[in-house]
C-alpha cells in the first residue's frame, strides 16, 4: 500500500495546477505549430506515431524546464532520458504520455520500474516522498489535449489519480507563433536597383 494519500498530493500540487496545464499546452501547441509548418511547406506528414509522440515530449519537458527552472521550491533532477521535477521536497513527479488507464507509457527499464514502485525508495529523496505521474492525452488528430492527469501507481497497478479539469482550463489549447515562411532562392538573384535622385537625372539630361 502506498505510503502517501491523493489528499496529501493534491494539497501540494494545487498551487501548480495551472501552471502544469500551460506547460503541457505549450509544449503541445509547439507540435500543432510544426505540424502547419510542415503542410504549408509541402512536406509530407510524420511516418511514425512514435515519431509525433516523441516531439510532444520533448516540447513538454523543455516547457516545464522554462517554467520551473527559477523556482526556489521545485527541485530539477535531470538524468539519462528523463528529467523529474520535485515540488516542495515532497512530491517528485515527471511528464508522460498517458493512456487509457491513466498510467504512464514506459519502457520497462530498471530506473522506470524503481520510479513506479509504490514501496521503492529513490537516492537522495525521503522515503515518503510522493512519486507520481502528470500525463496528458491528445485528442484523436493529436491537434487538441484531452485531459491533463496527476496518477500515482504501483507498478502495473493505478493506485490513484485526478484530473486537472475544465477549471485550470486543461482543454484548451495555447495558440502557438507560426513559423516564417520559407523564403525563395531565387530572391537572391534578384538585382537591387537604387533610385536616382532627381538632381542626378537633371545633371544626366544636360549632358546629353
Amino acid at each position: 500500500m502506498t505510503r502517501y494519500k491523493e489528499d496529501d498530493v493534491r494539497r501540494q500540487m494545487t498551487p501548480y495546477h495551472g501552471r502544469i496545464v500551460d506547460v503541457v499546452r505549450r509544449g503541445h501547441g509547439e507540435w500543432v505549430a510544426v505540424k502547419k509548418f510542415m503542410a504549408k511547406s509541402g512536406f509530407g506528414s510524420v511516418l511514425y506515431p512514435r515519431t509525433v509522440a516523441n516531439h510532444v515530449f520533448d516540447a513538454v519537458v523543455r516547457s516545464a524546464l522554462a517554467e520551473f527552472a527559477d523556482d526556489p521550491d521545485i527541485r530539477i533532477i535531470d538524468e539519462t532520458q528523463t528529467i523529474k521535477f520535485c515540488f516542495g521536497n515532497v512530491v517528485l513527479a515527471r511528464f508522460k504520455k498517458g493512456d487509457e488507464d491513466n498510467l504512464g507509457r514506459n519502457q520497462p527499464t530498471q530506473a522506470v520500474l524503481d520510479f513506479v514502485s509504490a514501496q521503492g525508495n529513490l537516492p537522495g529523496f525521503a522515503p515518503s516522498a510522493a512519486k507520481v505521474e502528470i500525463l496528458y492525452s491528445v485528442d484523436t488528430i493529436e491537434d487538441g489535449i484531452e485531459r491533463i492527469v496527476i496518477a500515482a501507481r504501483d507498478g502495473a497497478n493505478l493506485l490513484w489519480h485526478y484530473e486537472l479539469d475544465d477549471d485550470t482550463e486543461a482543454n484548451a489549447v495555447i495558440p502557438f507563433p507560426e513559423p516564417a515562411p520559407l523564403q525563395s532562392d531565387d530572391a537572391d538573384d534578384e538585382q537591387i536597383v537604387t533610385p536616382r535622385k532627381r538632381g542626378e537625372d537633371a545633371a544626366d539630361d544636360k549632358g546629353d
